[in-house]
Order: C-alpha cells, then structure tokens, then sequence
C-alpha cells in the first residue's frame, strides 16, 4: 500500500467517525431540547422531506408537518435519557437506534415509558439531520403500577 493510499484510507475512516460523532450528538441535541421544555423546536433537527412516526399515532411528513406534529403532542413536559446509540454511516446517510427511558407527564400523571427509536440520517450542505425517526413504545405506565406484563418486548430483532 502506498503513502497516498493508506492516506485516502485514513482520511475516510476519519470522516466516517466525525459522522458518526455529528449523528451521536444530532440525536443528543434532540434530547436537550426535550429536557429544556423545547420540544416544539425538534422540527429544525429534521431534514425537509423527513417523517416521523411515533407509537400508534398517524405517520407526519415534511419538516412543517413535523413541526406542528410537536407542537400539539399532548407531552409537552418530559426528561427523556437515551442509551446505547448505534450509528452506521454510509457516505450522506446513516441509520441507528437507541434505547429511550423516558418520565413524562401527561394530564398531571407523572409516567415511565421505555422504547426504542429507529432512526435515518441524512446529510446535507455538511451537516447531519434526521430523514426519519421512528419511536416504538415499549411501556408507558405510572410510578407503582410495575411493567413485568410487558416483558419480553416483541417485534424487534436482536
């Protein structure tokens, strides 16, 4: 292998770990946001054709569609904590999912939810946006009421 091979070579692995950083913490700023009561801001996080599709609620297209999606989502107020992000790049997309363990409060209810997000990326003008995010709810259920009946989850491959 030549010096100017091996530098080509270095160089990919380069800008694919600097994606995978970029989508890491794309998705780390989605859960900011949340955090800092700044849900109705997620839609800039999106690419413009993108779709979101959350549990058992109808699928939304189009960054102004997202927008108003969150903007009405009846959880207005949540900590959200993400765990064991898995980012796979290729070129200007990726995909990945996460693990979400979330507390929100919906109707004065403080509740734990637990799922999954399912996630494609797409680059654009050098930076990193959501194409799609798909959230798979695991459990929602009040503090006490337990979530043993829950488990195993089903429909999502190893």
């Amino acid at each position: 292998m030549t010096n100017d091979e091996r530098l080509a070579q270095l160089t990919q692995r380069l800008e694919r770990l600097e994606s995978i950083e970029a989508i890491r913490a794309l998705r780390c700023r989605y859960h900011d946001l949340v955090n800092l009561d700044q849900g109705q801001r997620l839609y800039e996080l999106f690419a413009p054709d993108a779709t979101v599709a959350y549990s058992g609620r109808p699928e939304v297209t189009g960054r102004d569609n997202i927008r108003e999606f969150f903007k009405n989502f009846p959880v207005q107020v949540a900590r959200q904590f993400m765990h064991h992000h898995v980012v796979e790049v290729d070129g200007g997309r990726g995909r990945g999912h996460c693990d979400l363990d979330g507390r929100p409060v919906r109707n004065g209810e403080s509740l734990f939810v637990v799922g999954r997000f399912d996630d494609t990326y797409i680059r654009i003008d050098g930076h990193w946006y959501f194409q799609s995010v798909r959230l798979t709810v695991h459990y929602m259920v009040p503090p006490g009421a337990g979530w043993a009946e829950h488990l195993p989850f089903k429909g999502h491959p190893a």
